[in-house]
């Protein structure tokens, strides 16, 4: 008689961690690689905001900076993309006229700390 309850119980908590980890969301924030958020990511977060302000597009267009994906600081906190936003995340920067303070919104779904990127489009 335990056995059935445990399994329900299991499940249900397996339905409410998925529906907790897989949030729409809609950010606005500086992109930045990983490789240069990596190594900035654990200071206070008005330095982080201010290091991800001034992250040049030179240095995101970079090889080494280019093959370890995109992601995107917001309200002080870091959210890497999945492989589909890193290419899109590319291409606005690639497109942009600035050359730092690369600035945009993310739309997608946040899943397991990653965004799945469904949309990525410049701010100002």
């Amino acid at each position: 008689m335990k056995k059935p309850i445990f399994i329900t119980v299991i499940a249900l908590l397996f339905v409410f961690s998925l529906a907790y980890a897989n949030q729409k969301v809609k950010l606005t924030g500086y992109v930045v690689d990983v490789k240069c958020a990596a190594e900035h990511a654990k200071g206070k977060p008005e330095d982080i905001m201010k290091f991800a302000a001034e992250h040049t597009k030179e240095c995101a267009l970079m090889g080494e900076c280019v093959r370890s994906g995109y992601g995107i600081f917001a309200d002080g906190q870091w959210f890497p993309f999945d492989a589909k936003g890193s290419e899109l995340a590319k291409a606005l920067i690639e497109k942009t006229q600035k050359k730092d303070h690369i600035k945009a919104t993310v739309e997608g779904t946040k899943l397991y700390g990653k965004i799945l990127v469904h949309k990525l489009t410049e701010a100002n």
